[in-house]
């Protein structure tokens, strides 16, 4: 039989087809067996495994064919030992089985930090310093001396502590500062929608102490301050310096904060129109708002100077939120009246 014959015979059309099955046979068992061993189509959901003790999370997650895996700890006095702090891929994501998840625990162990020396240092310095070593500021103590916000005294479990006394990261550090031998009184600062650690650090800041904290949500994390004690949404207060201020929580992630602070926050955009430098910061100052760029049309001087720009303009922008920055533009009276 010819090479033409053969072709054209029905036993190789046999043969072709069969290769043809056999082939398409061969790929889908291939791709089913890639399937079955991928899962395709199916996916494991991570669950939240933060504030779970370690050992509960590794068996959380083998009952879910994953894999959890230590792979950082740190040291944390607000949460307890060996428990896990926060895992990378994140709660809720979707994953294949086998996958790693890796977790980060709080330590068991504290590490520990030589005491710095804040005497004589700012409340600014004695903060930034103690942030750098790991510790945090406790109470603040005011004392009648002329040196206004300077550290006196540095103490622990109410006795002096001295500098490089090992203590645990994360420990609180009361500070004993003075007054200023004056007017010992400061304003309050306004914290509503601030998140829990900017709200510390602005009470601190202000020569102030954290007060009674409440947590409305039941949560721990995401939280922004609700409300404040004493409010200062109606009008800027002051208060003695290391006054108590108390904090309300709600979670971010359950609170709809946005909508809350538009009502809350809100203040008319005050026209500074005629007004001289001195007069326009204090109101601004009165209505929560921040002083931004100046400008000086002409060089012109300090007292002789009066607003004739804003921005935001308070005819487009007649309602404002509070903290809202203010740009400011000015021109000499002469040419104002003009």
């Amino acid at each position: 039989m010819s090479i033409i014959s053969f072709l054209k015979s029905k036993t190789f059309l046999y043969h072709i087809l069969f290769a043809i099955a056999a082939i398409i046979a061969i790929l889908w068992i291939s791709l089913r067996a890639l399937d079955l061993y991928t899962l395709h189509g199916r996916s494991i959901a991570v669950p939240d495994l933060k504030g779970i003790e370690k050992e509960e999370a590794k068996k959380i997650l083998k009952d879910l064919n994953l894999r959890g895996v230590i792979n950082d700890s740190i040291f944390d006095t607000d949460r307890e030992k060996g428990t896990v702090a926060s895992q990378n891929p994140s709660p809720g994501f979707d994953v294949k089985r086998n996958r790693t998840v890796y977790l980060t625990t709080v330590a068991l162990l504290p590490e520990m930090v030589p005491m710095p020396d804040l005497t004589d240092l700012s409340q600014r310095q004695a903060q930034a310093i103690l942030e750098t070593y790991g510790l945090k500021i406790g109470r603040q103590e005011y004392v009648p001396n002329i040196a206004r916000n300077a550290v006196l005294q540095q103490k622990y479990n109410q006795g002096t502590i001295e500098p490089g006394t090992l203590v645990e990261k994360g420990t609180r550090i009361d500070l004993v500062l003075g007054d200023g031998a004056g007017d010992n009184r400061v304003p309050v600062p306004l914290l509503i929608g601030k998140s829990r650690q900017e709200a510390i650090q602005l009470i601190h800041g202000s020569s102030l102490n954290v007060g009674q904290e409440v947590f409305m949500d039941g949560e721990t994390e995401d939280l922004r301050v609700y409300r404040q004690s004493p409010g200062v949404t109606e009008r800027r207060i002051q208060v003695t310096m290391g006054s108590n201020i108390d904090l309300v929580y709600r979670s971010d992630s359950i609170f709809e904060f946005d909508e809350y602070l538009e009502e809350t926050l809100s203040v008319k955009n005050p026209d500074l129109t005629g007004k001289t430098p001195e007069e326009a910061f204090q109101i601004l100052r009165e209505n929560f708002l921040i002083l931004g760029n100046e400008v000086f049309e002409n060089n012109v001087p300090l007292n002789q100077a009066r607003v004739f720009r804003q921005d935001p303009d308070p005819l487009e922008e007649p309602l404002i939120m509070r903290e809202t920055t203010i740009n400011i533009w000015y021109r000499h009276i002469r040419d104002f009246n003009d």
